[in-house]
């Protein structure tokens, strides 16, 4: 029961929710859309969390599915880009357990939240060699409002992005709220930098933002940098987009390393020159 809880977890854990039953949904969503992509995420995620039970890492964190859920983006990102095939599924489950002894190296050596880097690291570089990308398929006048919030696990269609929604709510509307939030602010970015409108449609303009806002709730920051976090991955989604370049999430660990930086930079200065707190 310990080891589906935490394989649940981990998927959840994609949109910063630890709740199994959040998981469930999202695993449901995707099953639903594509049962090859729903099978290949948990091959991979599930690897993850062995990975991580036979390394002995910290329990509180597996069960919080953070050794997971880079490996579920794994297997997701290669059910995607790669032919259907017994082979693919293998390197599923093979690049989905590397993914966790590289999270956990990465939070050993770093002294800020690594997110999502794991799954770039593993999958980028492929995608480049190979040089594939999300958008060299997408349909035109592609219309759905929650497209930018499925997006996340590569599937914008109706019934995922409604689970993910269902999901983001058991964490309250707040967690919700900032998805909605993250996805208008980037693409409305992207409308503004000229952006092919079929990607924003899509949802590919959007979905770093969805992850940039809602991390930046999920860390308690004030609103103010939940806007700030969507705005900066709007940019970066936007020029990579522009330029053709794969991006994955990219943008959305970029952007809240920056604003992690600028927080504590704003906070130091604070503690080592202003002594009025009430002045702040």
């Amino acid at each position: 029961m310990g080891l589906l809880s935490a394989l649940l977890a981990s998927i959840s854990q994609i949109y910063f929710v630890n709740r199994p039953l959040a998981g469930l949904l999202i695993t449901l969503g995707v099953f639903w859309a594509s049962p090859y992509m729903g099978l290949a995420m948990l091959i991979a995620t599930l690897s993850g969390v062995l990975a991580a039970h036979f390394l002995k890492y910290d329990p509180e964190l597996q069960a919080e599915g953070c050794y997971g859920f880079n490996a579920a983006l794994v297997g997701l990102s290669l059910a995607l880009f790669a032919p259907p095939s017994a082979g693919m599924l293998v390197a599923a489950a093979v690049v989905g357990a590397v993914s966790c002894p590289l999270y956990y190296l990465l939070r050993q050596v770093a002294n800020i939240p690594c997110y999502t880097l794991p799954f770039n690291l593993l999958i980028l570089p492929w995608l480049y060699w190979t040089g594939q990308r999300l958008a060299d398929e997408v349909p035109s006048n592609y219309e759905f409002s929650l497209s930018a919030i499925g997006q996340v696990i590569f599937l914008p269609d109706t019934v995922p992005a409604v689970m993910v929604c269902a999901a983001l709510l058991l964490s309250g509307i707040g967690m919700l709220g900032w998805a909605f939030v993250g996805a208008v602010i980037t693409s409305g970015t992207a409308t503004f930098l000229l952006v092919n409108p079929d990607y924003i449609n899509f949802g590919l303009t959007g979905y770093n933002g969805v992850l940039a806002a809602v991390a930046m709730f999920w860390h308690q920051f004030k609103p103010g940098w939940s806007i700030v976090a969507a705005v900066l991955a709007g940019l970066m989604t936007a020029a990579m987009l522009k330029t053709g370049l794969p991006m994955l999430t990219m943008p959305f660990v970029l952007s809240c390393w920056l604003c992690l930086a600028v927080r504590s930079g704003f906070c130091y200065y604070q503690t080592k020159y202003m002594t009025d707190r009430e002045k702040l």
